[in-house]
C-alpha cells in the first residue's frame, strides 16, 4: 500500500526514474534490417544457427534484422516434407517436443504463425542453442496440415507436407 502510494505521488509530481547522471533513460534503437536477397538472407540465417535448410524447401519467406548492439536475428517460414522438416529436427543440440493438435498460444505468438488451427493435425517443437556458440538461440515450430498428410494420423509419412517456422538470433554477451 506504501509503495503505491509513494508510486502515485511521484507520477502526480512529475517524478520519472533517471540514470545516475540525471538523464532520463533513453530506450533501445530500433532493429535495422539485415540487407540481402532471399538466398543471401538464407546463407545468414544458416551460418548463425548451425541449420541447413532441406534441399526441397519451397516457399520460402525470411527476414533478417540487426537489434541492439548490432546481433543478428532471422526469422522464416518455407514448406518442405515430413522428411525435410526431420532435416531440421535432428540437429545436434535440438530437443524435440511432438503434440497433436494445432500450435500453443506460445508458438502464435513468437512466430506469427499464419494457419488456421483447424486444419493442423500435428505440431512438432525444436529448440536449441548453436553447439558451436552457446550464445545462438534457435527454435522450430512444424506444423503439419490435415489436408498435406499422405496416409493419415497414425502412420506418418516422409512425403507429408510440413510448413516450418524458425527463427535463430545471437544473445548479449554476459
Amino acid at each position: 500500500m506504501a509503495v503505491a502510494a509513494l508510486s502515485a505521488a511521484m507520477v502526480v509530481s512529475g517524478c520519472s526514474p533517471l540514470q545516475p547522471d540525471g538523464q532520463e533513460p533513453s530506450s533501445p534503437p530500433p532493429p535495422s534490417p539485415i540487407p540481402g536477397d532471399t538466398a543471401e538472407l538464407q546463407d545468414g540465417f544458416e551460418e548463425l544457427s548451425g541449420l541447413v535448410l532441406p534441399s526441397n524447401t519451397s516457399d520460402l519467406e525470411i527476414e533478417g534484422k540487426y537489434l541492439s548492439d548490432d546481433r543478428p536475428y532471422y526469422e522464416l517460414r518455407f514448406e518442405t516434407t515430413r522428411g525435410g522438416a526431420e532435416v531440421i529436427c535432428t540437429a545436434d543440440n535440438f530437443g524435440t517436443y511432438v503434440s497433436s493438435g494445432p500450435p500453443d498460444e506460445e508458438q502464435h505468438e513468437l512466430f506469427d504463425i499464419q494457419e488456421d488451427d483447424g486444419t493442423i493435425a500435428e505440431t512438432v517443437k525444436c529448440q536449441g542453442s548453436n553447439p558451436d556458440n552457446g550464445r545462438v538461440q534457435r527454435q522450430v515450430a512444424v506444423l503439419f496440415p490435415e489436408d498435406g498428410l499422405q496416409q493419415g494420423e497414425d502412420e506418418p509419412d516422409g512425403e507429408d507436407t510440413a510448413i516450418v517456422y524458425a527463427y535463430s538470433v545471437l544473445w548479449p554477451a554476459r
